[in-house]
């Protein structure tokens, strides 16, 4: 087995009945949404775990072996065990993790009570990804996409390299999802930064207009670029998801 780069180790804050699984985005680890889960334990009292994705914080040849069934499956198993605990379960996620999070509702709906998904991509791309997914001859390895961050003092720990394989697995776990929002009846609070480089804002506006939810909410980072969990608007973020978990659950 790799070994796991150290603050991309899995996390599990123990708290009251009400859990939150925490999911981290493509190519990224749990240290982008640590804080983030920290303080929702710490403030809120929440039972919270996240999970390190299949192929990810420990190097891009191992991430080279998985694709998106994978991912999933690194989801779905912390979902059924804190269901399994008798805990009313939510999911939050970034970017990709976003992405998982409403995949996991669209699925589990008897499950998952609300999700979080923050700047997360439900099938709207730019082109430069879209033609290099398409095309025959794309290299094997392109420069990675973390730490897009506007905060200066911040960084993600994320690979510096991606697979290009895992970039068609991601289009097809994104499609596939999008294709299932209007399954997704719990409540939604989406967060998206008006400044996102890796999936563009218009993605936050598209899950409003898709999901089958009664309650959903759109709120947008006026101070944060994509890796929002690390940025300035990290705090804001922890505050209004921990309101909107406290709302919906009671």
């Amino acid at each position: 087995m790799p070994r796991v780069m150290m603050e991309a180790e899995p996390f599990f804050f123990d708290g009251n009945d009400i859990a939150v699984l925490v999911l981290h985005g493509f190519t990224g680890t749990t240290q982008s949404v640590r804080y983030f889960g920290q303080e929702l334990h710490r403030k809120y009292g929440f039972t919270v775990r996240g999970p390190r994705l299949a192929g990810h914080g420990t190097t891009p040849d191992d991430m080279e072996k998985t694709g998106f069934h994978d991912w999933v499956s690194s989801c779905e198993e912390p979902l059924h065990e804190l269901a399994a605990g008798g805990k009313s379960v939510f999911v939050a996620g970034l970017s990709m993790g976003g992405t998982l999070a409403l995949n996991l509702a669209a699925r589990f709906s008897t499950i998952v009570h609300g999700i979080i998904p923050i700047n997360s991509p439900v099938g709207i791309f730019e082109p430069p990804l879209a033609e290099l997914v398409l095309s025959k001859s794309a290299p094997a390895r392109v420069p990675g996409i973390g730490s897009d961050i506007k905060d200066s003092r911040a960084s993600e720990l994320a690979y510096s390299e991606l697979p290009v394989s895992c970039a068609r697995e991601v289009f097809i776990l994104v499609a596939a999802t999008s294709a299932l929002l209007c399954r997704v009846t719990c409540p939604v609070l989406a967060m998206h930064s008006r400044e996102d480089h890796v999936v563009p804002p218009r993605n936050g506006q598209r899950i409003l207009e898709s999901v089958g939810s009664d309650d959903i909410r759109l709120l947008w980072l006026n101070n944060s670029y994509h890796v929002a969990t690390l940025d300035n608007d990290r705090d804001l973020i922890v505050q209004r998801a921990g309101r909107f978990i406290e709302e919906v659950s009671g």
